[in-house]
């Protein structure tokens, strides 16, 4: 190919769902945890997604990891490296762009966390989803990174020291070269991360064009939506798709995200789906003394279901107030909000590794990035090959690992996808494989 690429994420569902936008392009793309063994992993990969899991570490560890995957990954010879950005802005944002931007050894950052398929823009600097200031939305809640803000070069420079400054939609709108030209003059001004406005897919093309003409040697910050434009306009060579199969049998998916979102997608799944039966996990036994009895439990009722054919969801909760009641339970226990969610994490996870690593499964779904990275890990997956997108953000791809099932695996994050989604990735699990 003519240019290499690497991205760098902060969560599983995240690299997934920024890989696709490459694999979709044609380009074979690997997403792994592992970077150490990238080279040792037997798949020829033309884009190396690394995911840091670093979205819930304290802004010093998640710099240091960035910074060590950035190092490695020029000493493998990458020519591009996009660190990419949750598009609600979770995480450790200014101390994950710092770090990879003085390892790097980048004059510039150049920021456009727009994703504008799932109606989340940048306007004036601010970041909205539907329209609504992030601070004004669930995000603002979330229960491990909440974000209270809107303004996007305060978020960022709450971990860095580095000057954040904004472009705006209209100078965006002037095209590339005034572009280049207002990005140079900011830089000059002694601004080194450069967050740009972005409301369409057409915009961010604008933002990718002026790539190609800038001098500075940038480091390329964005969500999946900034990410999509970078094959064509950093001229990526495109590899063979490779065909797909048709799929029978069970889809079980994993529904560990507390976002309302997902929880209506359950409730519309199981509204329409006539062959599928969720299954709620009793959180009180999870977090106390009958952990394995209710795994065992839900083990068993999974079972009898794949036996008479039919589609499974596993849910963590049902509602919030089960949200509410799990954390006060944990508290009572002596665990903080991050062990409950741990604990939880796990139990879904051993669940999804007993049906995948038993081959007993088509098909399946992990929704919420704890949930997907949890279950890898115990699955033993080294990595992740992605195939395709069936939805946007949402990528289907294959583990890769030691003598593992080549089972289909969908990922999504707790918040993508509209009321439809899951009866969508249910039925193209079951189209194609």
């Amino acid at each position: 190919m003519a240019n290499k690429l690497a991205v760098i994420a902060d969560d599983f569902t995240g690299a997934n769902d920024t890989g696709v936008q490459f694999s979709k392009a044609g380009l074979k793309t690997l997403v792994t945890s592992q970077l150490e063994t990238i080279d040792q992993l037997d798949y020829k990969a033309d884009v190396v997604v690394i995911d840091t899991n670093s979205r819930a570490d304290q802004p010093a560890t998640a710099y240091k990891k960035v910074a060590q995957a950035t190092q490695q990954l020029q000493e493998l010879g990458i020519d591009y490296i996009y660190k990419k950005l949750d598009s609600t802005l979770r995480g450790n944002i200014g101390a994950e762009i710092e770090g990879a931007l003085v390892a790097g050894g980048y004059e510039l950052a150049i920021v456009a966390p727009a994703l504008p398929a799932t109606d989340r823009t940048t306007i004036g600097g601010n970041q909205l989803v539907q329209g609504v200031p992030l601070e004004e939305t669930e995000i603002a809640h979330d229960p491990v990174t909440p974000v209270n803000r809107s303004y996007i070069p305060d978020i960022i420079g709450e971990q860095t020291t580095k000057e954040v400054v904004a472009i705006n939609l209209k100078d965006l709108l002037k095209g590339a070269d005034y572009l280049v030209q207002l990005i140079e003059e900011k830089a000059e001004s002694g601004a080194e991360i450069i967050v740009v406005d972005a409301t369409t897919s057409k915009d961010l093309e604008i933002i990718t064009a002026t790539l190609n003409l800038l001098e500075a040697d940038c480091l390329l910050v964005g969500s999946a939506g900034f990410a999509e434009s970078l094959p064509v306009g950093l001229n990526l060579v495109t590899s063979e798709k490779e065909e797909v199969t048709k799929s029978k049998g069970s889809i079980l998916g994993i529904a560990g995200s507390v976002s309302d979102i997902t929880r209506g997608q359950v409730n519309y799944a199981q509204q329409e789906l006539d062959n599928l039966s969720v299954i709620d996990i009793q959180l009180a036994d999870v977090l106390q003394n009958n952990y394995q009895v209710e795994l065992d439990r839900v083990i068993s009722a999974v079972d009898k279901l794949i036996t008479a054919d039919q589609d499974i969801i596993i849910r963590s909760a049902k509602d919030n107030d089960l949200v509410a009641k799990a954390k006060q339970l944990g508290k009572k226990n002596g665990l903080t909000g991050i062990e409950v969610s741990n604990r939880i994490a796990r139990f879904l996870g051993e669940v999804a590794k007993y049906f995948y690593v038993a081959n007993k499964i088509e098909g399946i779904f992990l929704t919420g990035g704890d949930i997907a990275v949890k279950s890898a890990a115990l699955i033993g997956a080294e990595a992740t090959v992605i195939k395709d997108e069936i939805l946007p953000g949402i990528p289907r791809g294959r583990f890769l690992g030691t003598d593992l099932p080549q089972i289909p695996v969908v990922t999504k994050a707790g918040a993508f996808g509209n009321e439809e989604a899951l009866v969508e990735i249910i039925a193209e699990l079951k189209r194609r494989n």
